[in-house]
C-alpha cells in the first residue's frame, strides 16, 4: 500500500499566486477524495486571505447566539421567535462538535458562554481533546470570514422562510382570514 504526502508552502502571501499540490494514493477513489479535500482547503485558504478570519471551533457562533438572545428579548411575537430560531441553529454545530468529542454539549456551552462574557472575548471555545477552555485564535483554529458570513445569512434566510410559511398556515386555518384563503387549496 502506498502512502500519500501533501506538502503545502505558504510564504506570508508574498510568493507566486499559484501553488502545486501533489496527491497520491493506493486507489483512484482515494485520490479523488483527497483531491476534493485539497480543493476545499485551497478555497478556504483563498477565502481567508481575501476576507480575513474569525475564531473557529464554534466560538463565533456561541458569541453571536448570546448576542441574538439579547436582541430577542427586546422584540415581540414572531420576530422574537425568529431570532431565537436562528440563535438555536447557530448553536447546533458547536453542540455536535462537542458531542462527537465525547463531552456534554450543554455543560461545555455554558462554560464557553460564561468565559466569553467574563473575558469579553468572542474567541473562547473548547479544546475537543481535553474538554478545556481555549482561545481559538491563539491556537490558530479559524474559519474564513466570508464563509462564516454566508452561512449565517443562509441561516437567517431559512428562519424567515419558515416563519413566513408558519404565518401563511396560521392565516389559512384562522376563520377570520378564511374568506381570503378559499382558493389556497
Amino acid at each position: 500500500m502506498r502512502s500519500c504526502s501533501i506538502y503545502i508552502y505558504i510564504y506570508d502571501g508574498k510568493g507566486e499566486s499559484w501553488t502545486t499540490v501533489l496527491i497520491g494514493a493506493a486507489t483512484e477513489e482515494v485520490v479523488e477524495e483527497r483531491e476534493r479535500m485539497a480543493k476545499d482547503a485551497a478555497a478556504a485558504v483563498q477565502a481567508a486571505v481575501q476576507g480575513g478570519v474569525v475564531p473557529g471551533g464554534g466560538a463565533t457562533e456561541v458569541w453571536l447566539a448570546a448576542h441574538m438572545e439579547e436582541v430577542a428579548r427586546e422584540l415581540e411575537g414572531m420576530a422574537s421567535f425568529g431570532v431565537n430560531c436562528v440563535k438555536e441553529a447557530l448553536l447546533k454545530p458547536f453542540s455536535c462538535l462537542i458531542s462527537n468529542a465525547g463531552f456534554n454539549p450543554l455543560e461545555k456551552l455554558g462554560d464557553v458562554v460564561v468565559a466569553q462574557r467574563k473575558n469579553g472575548s468572542d474567541s473562547i471555545g473548547i479544546d475537543c481533546e481535553k474538554g478545556k477552555l481555549m482561545d481559538m485564535m491563539r491556537q490558530g483554529i479559524v474559519d474564513p470570514t466570508t464563509v462564516k458570513i454566508h452561512a449565517i445569512k443562509a441561516a437567517g434566510e431559512v428562519a424567515v422562510a419558515i416563519l413566513r410559511i408558519n404565518t401563511i398556515i396560521k392565516m389559512k386555518n384562522d376563520p377570520e382570514h378564511s374568506e381570503n384563503t378559499e382558493n389556497w387549496d
